[in-house]
């Protein structure tokens, strides 16, 4: 199981608890103060981009009526007809388009044709009155002609084909009011008139509408051609952005979208001559400026106060858990075996209590340990021992060797081999130095004691030892499987009925659990003595690992499922089971990660 540490858990509780509501704090009042931003900046500029629509349509509605002296000077029409015979005439209609002229801010010049005499004159504000005979307006005016009023995007001014006088201005950017006249009521045209209008008060009114550092404006008409930007090198162009104009096309006056990292908002100008348009850019930077600069000074004082949680957090777990990293420090020293540790710690509080237990502890401990260990040691090795001893006859080894040399002395080789397979069999079980074996070591005892009583039983016998790979390495207490094949020949072997056969496996369970069995088609055990006998060796023995089993519970069995238990503390096991038709499966479990006992060599 993966080790984690209280300290490092108490650290992270204390620190999700603390950095996850400032955390949402933050986003919650920055995402709040956001929107609560944009709606009150979205409602100033569509009340300050109405207000500069209004301006531009006063401005635009002054135009228009300075325009309609043309009806309103009861001589104007008759003088229009009179041109160029009537030189008081032509003096009239100078003065009427001077005064027009006057009248409003920003008119750059004014062109008028007289359709009926072909006079066309030209009024600047720089020079005398120009006029020349033409048979058709000037090629800007004409496109206008079929209506009574409109206005013409904004372009460069130009002297309408007068010839240019040395004092006029430079060209510049105008737009352009053409106006129709006629001879009201009919619809006979008399005359165009086109006034070019700076953009001077167009640009005095859009000005107050935007900051130029931060944000844009657009004034277009219906077509997309742009009549104002503080960007002169957008002026008269088209505009570009389909997205905008998409939206403005789809809604009727006025409105407010997000398009390209910006909020735009927009309102339209709906007057019989223009239908221009207010376009407002603010980027998404300017418009949440102010959440942002309320969210950094949040953030500024969330990272101060989670630094002091951090430090107090770690102040306290520290606090809190050094106690207890001290007390495993002593617990794992003490399981190295290093029993005399000095346990220091004075603290007045719980874990000052508690060292203090633990100290009164661990000196019982050391007192019971220096009194008993030693002689658990030594009476337990003292009855692995005995248990040995009483299941290894003392056979006269050297007394086996002569007569094996009188064997072969007399030509008979299979006698010899069969006293050294009992003299093997002898000095293998009468080595008490060994208590530990491999299972390969002895199931190899197990085979000689096997042919032994197959030289005896011939073809009444035959067995067959099939060992996993993986087992035979694996480290067993010695004399295991031997007395357990000795019970088939001592109770189950019947010689008269049909061939003994015998069976040794094994294999490697999960867990490190080595598994062997034994299984022969001798006389099965009767039921009650089997339940008996599984009883005994599923109980468990009194007095721990140095319990004693009584005489009659005989030697066999008993004796291996104990050695066992004295090597690996309780961890193994033994069953006992009858086969169908008749026979007998003995199986030994044998925990190979359990913590055997150490033999005392003394």
């Amino acid at each position: 199981m993966k080790f984690r540490s209280i300290r490092s858990r108490l650290i992270q509780f204390m620190l999700l608890a603390t950095t996850i509501p400032l955390l949402l704090s933050i986003s919650i009042t920055y995402t709040h103060t956001k929107e609560t931003i944009k709606e009150q900046a979205l409602e100033e500029n569509k009340h300050l981009i109405f207000q500069g629509k209004t301006n531009l349509n006063n401005y635009l509605d002054n135009i228009n009526k300075a325009s309609l002296v043309v009806y309103t000077d009861t001589n104007f029409l008759r003088n229009l007809r009179k041109i160029p015979d009537d030189y008081r005439a032509v003096a009239e209609v100078y003065t009427l388009l001077q005064n027009i002229q006057n009248t409003i801010n920003g008119i750059e010049r004014i062109y008028l044709h007289a359709s009926q005499s072909g006079q066309s004159t030209l009024v600047t504000p720089a020079t005398f009155p120009k006029r020349e005979y033409r048979s058709e307006p000037y090629v800007s005016t004409r496109p206008y002609e079929k209506y009574t009023t409109s206005v013409e995007p904004t372009h460069q001014s130009h002297d309408y084909g007068f010839p240019p006088s040395p004092t006029s201005y430079s060209k510049r950017e105008v737009f352009t009011f053409h106006r129709t006249i006629t001879n009201i009521p009919s619809e006979k045209v008399l005359g165009v008139m086109a006034i070019d209008v700076r953009l001077d008060a167009v640009a005095a009114i859009c000005e107050q509408l935007f900051n130029k550092n931060h944000e844009q404006l657009l004034v277009v008409d219906r077509n997309g051609n742009i009549i104002y930007s503080a960007r002169d090198d957008q002026i008269g162009k088209q505009l570009q952005d389909k997205v905008v104009l998409e939206h403005i096309r789809m809604n009727q006056s006025s409105g407010s979208f997000e398009n390209g990292g910006a909020m735009h908002v927009f309102e339209k100008m709906q007057t019989p001559y223009a239908e221009w348009t207010i376009i407002k850019r603010i980027p998404n930077a300017t418009l949440y400026e102010r959440a942002t600069q309320l969210t950094q000074i949040n953030t500024a004082i969330a990272v101060i106060a989670l630094l002091i949680i951090v430090f107090g957090t770690l102040f306290i777990s520290v606090r809190i858990t050094e106690p207890i990293k001290r007390l495993t420090s002593y617990m794992n020293r003490i399981q190295s075996g290093q029993l005399n540790v000095d346990i220091d710690w004075n603290s007045r509080d719980e874990t000052g209590i508690m060292f203090a237990r633990f100290r009164q502890m661990m000196d019982t401990i050391n007192n019971l340990i220096l009194r008993e260990y030693r002689l658990e040691l030594a009476n337990k090795t003292n009855q692995l021992k005995a248990l040995q001893a009483q299941i290894n006859p003392h056979f006269l080894y050297n007394t086996l060797q002569s007569i094996g040399t009188l064997a072969l002395q007399n030509n008979v080789p299979r006698i010899y081999a069969l006293l050294s397979s009992l003299a093997k069999i002898m000095r293998y079980s009468m080595n008490n130095n060994d208590a530990r074996v491999t299972l390969k070591e002895e199931a190899e005892h197990v085979r000689m004691y096997l042919d032994l009583q197959k030289e005896r039983f011939s073809d009444q016998l035959e067995f067959n030892i099939q060992l996993a790979p993986d087992t035979l390495r694996v480290p067993m207490p010695k004399m295991i499987l031997q007395p357990l094949v000795e019970n088939y020949f001592k109770h189950g072997l019947d010689t008269g009925a049909q061939q003994g056969r015998l069976e040794i496996t094994s294999r490697m369970k999960p867990h490190g659990v080595l598994e062997i069995v034994i299984e022969n088609n001798g006389e099965s055990i009767p039921p009650e003595e089997l339940k008996e006998l599984k009883w005994q060796l599923e109980r468990k023995p009194n007095g721990g690992i140095q319990a004693e089993w009584t005489d009659e519970d005989g030697i066999g069995l008993h004796n291996v499922l104990m050695r066992l238990r004295l090597y690996t503390e309780h961890e193994s096991a033994l069953y006992i089971d009858n086969i169908k038709p008749q026979g007998v499966r003995i199986t030994v479990e044998i925990h190979t990660e359990a913590k055997h006992t150490e033999e005392n060599e003394e």
